[in-house]
């Protein structure tokens, strides 16, 4: 009777329904909720896209393919182009079924720089997340289910954004920022990679000062240190463990890129390896192991083991068949999944898939330059009525705010049967 009665306080407020009408649905909801009936099903394997090529000239805008991985015939398997994007997109986080893509404008004036929200079961933006004009967003990071960060290299921050509002609630700054550009999360803190390059215009080349690397604490928004890295540090991942692996690419010429290797209990550089080349992009696997586009110099994919900071695949031992990707990413299974761009907008880009043991599993054709990739596993979510990327309460009250009202396509109409009733409020709680 007590858990009736808390949960009566809690939506309480919400309904206007009499006092047994409320305890009924409060026990039918609690007995639903401890069922151990709760097993999500339909479940969707999904590659998603970002295809990355813009131009007016060949009539080609940016977009997002999204590819079924469970389906066997690989060309029906692709939903090629699917969502138009537009403008700039610099990165992908997939939460649930819902994706964010980080795109601004630096030309057109078109668009402004924003966040779009894209729900992968429905294949369509439901909404955008608003950046300050010329801040240019880069990457994301979940930081907690309802807070991301952004890097904004050109206005040197990084911006906290409230996920449930869809806006920017802090903006942290610091002396150490320049370009902030990748960004990855390890035991409660933000590692951000500070390039530190500029344009001169008159030298028709670029400009590198000090790279950094800056460390938050993701809970106060505080920045806590500073760690100085080689010449142009920009992409930055971790291994899931305690220690975080920054990717440098020098000048393109004479300075060659770097792996350095963090401690980030002391937040400390504990390992610098010299690449000799200009590497491209970098994934790491469940054993630790990180796989590394060669570039151009080296084409092909270098294996790197970090536990034991030696080579399994050097450059002189390259993954040859696997070279020339823009973006990677490994699945659950251990499949490596790989984006290699056509950029002169001929349509001949693609996704590779490398099984385990290094072997090419399955090649999809896909649209135009092809570039950043994630997974993502989308359960059937009409319970996620307020399209957050979530099932929680904020849905239960919603769902009980219209109860009685009718029509088509009403809010918290959760089964579709043009009204909303207990029934919805049911699958809800189903599925927290």
């Amino acid at each position: 009777m007590n858990k009736v009665f808390l949960f009566r306080r809690l939506f309480s407020f919400h309904l206007n329904h009499k006092l047994h009408s409320l305890l009924l649905i409060g026990a039918m909801l609690f007995t639903f909720l401890i069922s151990s009936t709760l097993a999500q099903t339909d479940v969707q394997n999904l590659a998603v896209v970002v295809n990355a090529l813009d131009s007016d000239n060949l009539n080609i805008t940016s977009s997002l393919s999204i590819i079924d991985l469970d389906e066997p015939n690989l060309k029906r398997a692709v939903d090629e182009e699917v969502i138009t994007i537009g403008d700039v997109p610099t990165d992908i986080l997939i939460h649930g079924h819902i994706a964010y893509i980080p795109r601004f404008d630096w030309l057109s004036g078109m668009f402004s720089d924003s966040i779009l929200i894209i729900n992968l079961e429905r294949r369509e933006i439901i909404g955008t997340i608003p950046i300050q004009p010329g801040a240019y967003p880069q990457s994301l990071a979940l930081i907690t289910p309802n807070k991301m960060y952004v890097t904004c290299d050109n206005a040197h921050q990084v911006h906290v954004v409230d996920i449930g509002s869809r806006s920017v609630t802090k903006i942290i700054t610091d002396a150490s920022f320049n370009k902030t550009t990748g960004i990855t999360v390890l035991n409660g803190k933000a590692y951000v990679t500070n390039p530190a390059w500029e344009w001169d215009a008159a030298a028709g080349k670029s400009i590198y000062h000090q790279s950094t690397v800056t460390v938050i604490d993701t809970q106060t928004d505080s920045v806590l240190s500073t760690i100085p890295m080689p010449i142009n540090a920009g992409g930055i991942l971790n291994d899931g463990d305690s220690t975080v692996i920054v990717k440098t690419t020098g000048d393109y010429g004479q300075i060659s890129g770097k792996l350095v290797l963090i401690d980030a209990t002391m937040n400390e550089v504990i390992k610098t390896v010299d690449l000799k080349m200009t590497p491209g992009s970098f994934a790491i696997n469940s054993q630790k192991q990180l796989f590394i586009q060669g570039g151009w110099q080296n084409p092909g994919l270098l294996i790197y083991d970090v536990p034991t900071q030696k080579w399994i695949r050097d450059k002189n031992d390259t993954l040859a068949e696997f070279g020339g990707g823009s973006g990677m990413t490994f699945g659950s299974d251990g499949n490596l999944y790989i984006t290699k761009p056509d950029w002169t907008g001929g349509g001949l880009s693609t996704m590779l898939v490398m099984g385990p043991d290094e072997t090419l599993i399955k090649t999809y054709q896909l649209g135009h330059g092809t570039d950043k990739v994630a997974l993502a596993q989308v359960v059937p979510r009409g319970e996620d009525v307020d399209d957050d990327g979530f099932v929680n309460i904020r849905d239960l009250v919603i769902v009980s705010q219209n109860l009685g009202q009718s029509g088509p396509g009403i809010t918290g109409d959760v089964n579709g049967d043009g009204e909303v009733n207990i029934l919805d409020l049911v699958l809800v709680a189903q599925h927290f």
